[in-house]
């Protein structure tokens, strides 16, 4: 099995599909199986409020996802992010396209705890800020009984998986819908390819794989005039391992959970190597450009696992 990604844009698709009708179709369906599950719920009006905590290009993507289903209920009602200009540049865009389905009026909220204010407010709220604050938001969500569409990773090391394993108990418990950014698992040419390889059995029982995620690097923002490093870091949240996870958990995650999902289990061990060969610059924080794993299952399965970044490319962030 292989799930090869050789640019950080490709996908196995027909080449008359983009990225982003794909994007569109597969999030969409992840956001409206969670969507869909608040419509009893929404105070008899059916009207279905979706809070959007993380207003960058996943976000704002999520939530134009989500505005673009068939269900005309759905309103974006809440927006929260720790900058304000995400903020306003993301509801400028979505309210231009999304004009009738955009009632956020005066619940925009910004910094740290802007996501307890979004909670409040709605019935579905999505979460897409840096991985690293994913688990405490999904907590504060589900202790507030609201359904949830939250993007991949969802942690980004042991303890934040460890919220998300207790939390999405206590959410079945309560009824809550949560669905994840993995794609792929709505992708059909993978799910026919899960289908002939586990009910028609083409090509036997699995016994290696390979996965890749090589690509070129992503973006760099700038240090501004007067930005705290704390700042700093939650604006180029990608290049620290607190925020990110590292490549190997915030890109890499979607061919890993092919790998599982094809095997049918987990690995129980992984043994491997990574470093910074070329991307070394301190812009580029404390992750790796590289990683070269080989991770073994109960059945004796073993899968090698690359991702890499050669080169960054560098795209700076103007002062407002």
């Amino acid at each position: 099995m292989s799930t090869h990604q050789s640019d950080h844009n490709a996908i196995y698709m027909p080449k008359a599909a983009s990225r982003r009708d794909f994007l569109r179709s597969t999030a969409a369906v992840g956001a409206g199986v969670a969507l869909s599950a608040t419509h009893a719920n929404a105070a008899g009006s059916g009207e279905i409020k979706v809070g959007l905590i993380g207003c960058g290009g996943r976000g704002s993507g999520a939530a134009d996802q989500a505005l673009s289903t068939v269900n005309s209920n759905f309103k974006l009602w809440a927006m929260g992010d720790a900058h304000q200009d995400r903020l306003e540049s993301s509801f400028i865009g979505l309210t231009k396209k999304h004009k009738d389905h955009v009632d956020v009026g005066d619940r925009k909220f910004v910094g740290l705890d802007a996501y307890e204010k979004v909670i409040a407010e709605c019935d579905l709220v999505i979460l897409t800020t840096p991985p690293g604050f994913r688990p405490y938001h999904f907590e504060a969500a589900v202790n507030a009984g609201k359904h949830v569409f939250m993007e991949k990773p969802v942690a980004t090391d042991a303890p934040g998986i460890r919220k998300v394993l207790e939390m999405g108990k206590i959410a079945d418990q309560k009824g809550l819908k949560v669905v994840a950014g993995l794609q792929r698992r709505y992708q059909n040419c993978y799910r026919e390819a899960l289908k002939q390889v586990k009910e028609n059995h083409i090509i036997g029982d699995i016994v290696s794989g390979q996965v890749y995620w090589n690509d070129g690097g992503v973006w760099v923002k700038d240090r501004l005039d007067g930005m705290t490093e704390m700042q700093y870091q939650m604006l180029n949240w990608y290049y620290f391992v607190w925020l990110c996870g590292d490549h190997i958990a915030e890109q890499h995650v979607h061919n890993l959970d092919v790998a599982n999902w094809f095997i049918g289990s987990t690995p129980l061990v992984a043994q491997g190597m990574g470093g910074r060969q070329v991307r070394t610059g301190k812009q580029f924080g404390e992750i790796f450009d590289h990683h070269c794993i080989e991770f073994t299952y109960a059945n004796g399965v073993r899968v090698n696992s690359q991702c890499r970044h050669p080169t960054a490319s560098v795209v700076t962030r103007e002062a407002a």
